[in-house]
């Protein structure tokens, strides 16, 4: 990359002369004569290559993040910050820079974790195992969950996000809730939810799920979502992992008989959207403040089973997929062979759509496919088939804590 100015042209030699006339003084008793000598003084300038050079080292911050951002992922983008240190200060050290290339560049999908034969932990299926990087993390990750601490239950996975896996037992009276980072080893089982979070409910007490809350730009920290209703009103509780505590908010009357899917939530952006089942509305929960206000769905669409989700386009804006008409109305049963085949939405983030399939064979065994569907190219692609329910988990790639800490040293390489 850098770049040898050619060296500057020689000046021309210039040739100094100087001359002194012979004197000749006569006196009477003397004679004197002095005489100078012509001097020549030959003078040559050239300039040094080194001193004009431009190199590597000459590119400032700013010349630095503008060529980052042409890097094609973020793997790219940790292989070019931990050449040198002062590389690696050019992306701490700018927030904007780190927003922007998220924009530009999605964390990409690392793997996949899926609920198999309902074994005591998710399974994990890797993909991109190409890319060296990507590679590495797999070796050294604990991507098989074995430092997770064994319950009666069994674990069942119920969000991924922020480089963290979050796990619940299953127990509704008093759930045990852990928070995992493959990446780094680190397990938080976290303090069980306050018995208190039922008091005052009605009837039909319920846990619905749990949600990751998770900043890019503050990786070390993280806060937990627990959604609860009764028949009527709906409450939630947040965990903090800096104060290590559960906050619980007072409940809210949402009116008529609280059908609020069982784990049907999805979180966009600052706010949780919570379809309710049979019905064309749903709550939205803001994360900052906590406060839950209600969100029609568009006309003709009614929740049912797994045929509607809330989703967020590659900038970031709200998205509804509807298998019947609304978005992607090409989304429905089809036949293959003779066999019916149910067509799920798994989830829609950064403008990618995830759909799995699911059929009995004729051998009377489970077989399920899992797409990707961008929604700027709409191109169908196949990214796993086997013997599975068609539930999974995406696990992309979080940004490394030590691309994120503006000091001086660089820690975990």
């Amino acid at each position: 990359m850098a770049s040898q100015l050619p060296p500057a042209a020689a000046a021309p030699s210039t040739t100094t002369t100087t001359t002194a006339a012979t004197t000749s003084v006569h006196r009477p008793s003397t004679t004197t004569t002095t005489t100078t000598a012509t001097t020549n003084t030959n003078t040559s300038t050239s300039t040094s290559p080194a001193a004009s050079a431009t190199t590597i080292f000459s590119l400032t911050d700013d010349d630095l993040r503008e060529i980052f951002l042409r890097l094609p992922d973020l793997p790219a983008l940790v292989r070019a910050a931990f050449t040198c240190r002062p590389w690696l200060h050019a992306v701490r050290s700018s927030a904007p820079f780190r927003r922007l290339f998220r924009t530009l560049h999605p964390a990409p999908l690392i793997g996949l974790f899926l609920e198999i034969d309902n074994g005591g932990v998710p399974s994990f299926l890797p993909l991109r195992r190409s890319d060296p990087v990507v590679a590495a993390a797999l070796r050294r990750g604990d991507f098989f969950l074995t430092s997770l601490p064994p319950v009666s239950t069994g674990w069942g996975l119920v969000d991924c996000r922020g480089g963290y896996v979050l796990l619940w037992d299953g127990m509704p009276d008093k759930p045990s809730v852990a928070a995992l980072n493959p990446m780094t080893w680190t397990v938080d089982v976290l303090p069980p939810v306050p018995a208190k979070i039922s008091a005052g409910s009605t009837l039909d007490f319920a846990v619905l799920g749990f949600h990751l809350l998770c900043s890019e730009e503050s990786p070390w920290s993280f806060r937990v979502a627990c959604v609860c209703s009764d028949r009527h009103r709906v409450r939630v509780a947040v965990f903090s992992s800096e104060t290590w505590k559960w906050a619980i908010r007072p409940w809210v009357d949402v009116g008529g008989n609280c059908s609020l899917k069982y784990m049907a939530g999805t979180l966009v952006g600052g706010s949780i959207f919570w379809p309710y089942q049979g019905e064309a509305r749903m709550i939205r929960i803001d994360t900052a403040t906590m406060d839950i206000t209600f969100v029609d769905l568009p006309p003709l669409v009614e929740v049912a089973g797994q045929n509607f989700a809330v989703g967020e386009t590659r900038n970031g804006e709200l998205c509804i997929i509807y298998e019947l008409g609304f978005f992607l109305h090409v989304w429905t049963r089809r036949s293959v062979d003779g066999t019916e085949l149910d067509l799920k939405i798994v989830q829609v983030r950064s403008g990618l759509v995830h759909l799995s399939s699911t059929c009995i064979t004729h051998a009377g065994t489970l077989h399920g496919w899992l797409f990707s569907l961008p929604l700027d190219t709409i191109e169908l692609e196949l990214l796993l088939e086997g013997s599975f329910d068609g539930d999974a988990h995406l696990y992309n790639m979080a940004w490394p804590p030590s691309l994120v800490r503006d000091d001086e040293s660089i820690g975990q390489e």
